[in-house]
């Protein structure tokens, strides 16, 4: 039924192209919700039917992040940058551990609506799920990982941090996935200089030792440090 009724909700749906202000998560008005999250109307229905696939092999894919507002994402950054600088560091060396895996907020794919973080929720409960290593060996989610490995391209899906030796930027993800037909139209949209202008003009904690040069090369090396196969569409 949930999958029916997306599919009845595209039959209506008139694509119109991103808007800047829909990269930088300053504007929610094209998404739809599924399971308490936000997405696009079509990236809600491709990962409604790879859900469905899943389940059939035995894995239910549980959504545990998806859009995620410039608001919610400075929050995120804030409550590190605060409690990383009160532990001792100094700013410069509590940012570069912040982005070991959280973004400056307006530069995060979870602005757009096409981008999950995915766990198994057939899998025994955990206190924390986004752990690298509960998606390997006899990790609780390495199920989820083969199959997606296995399935997740032919519904449009691809790992966004991948584990490349090749690859600069974020730590491996392997629970962060892109679903491409509509993401790759968000990162043509996406202007870095406005970003940056933007961010600089909020006032977040820390921008101030975030210059320019900074933001070109955390651009260069974080936000384009993607797998490879999502920049080639």
């Amino acid at each position: 039924m949930r999958l029916n009724l997306i599919f009845v909700f595209l039959c209506h749906l008139v694509w119109a192209q991103p808007t800047l202000i829909q990269t930088l998560g300053l504007d929610d008005s094209h998404l739809m919700e599924l399971e308490g999250h936000q997405l696009t109307p079509k990236t809600a229905a491709a990962f409604c039917a790879m859900h469905a696939a899943a389940l059939n092999d035995g894995i239910d894919l549980q959504l545990v992040s998806a859009y995620r507002s410039f608001e919610r994402q400075q929050y995120i950054w804030e409550d590190k940058y605060k409690r990383y600088t009160y532990e001792g560091m100094s700013p410069k060396e509590a940012i570069q551990r912040i982005l070991e895996y959280s973004t400056i907020p307006g530069t995060s794919r979870h602005h757009w609506g096409t981008d999950v973080d995915i766990t198994d929720a057939n899998a025994p409960k955990q206190k924390r799920v986004l752990v690298p290593n509960k998606f390997h060996g006899n990790g609780p989610f390495a199920p989820l990982r083969q199959w997606m490995e296995k399935n997740a391209n032919r519904f449009g899906f691809y790992l966004v941090y991948t584990k490349d030796t090749d690859r600069t930027g974020f730590y491996y993800e392997p629970w962060h996935y892109t679903y491409l037909p509509e993401a790759k139209h968000y990162q043509k949209e996406y202007d870095s200089r406005t970003a940056f202008a933007y961010f600089k003009s909020v006032g977040v904690a820390g921008s101030e030792h975030i210059t320019l040069d900074f933001w070109s090369s955390y651009y260069l090396n974080f936000v384009k440090g993607i797998n490879s196969e999502l920049t080639e569409n």
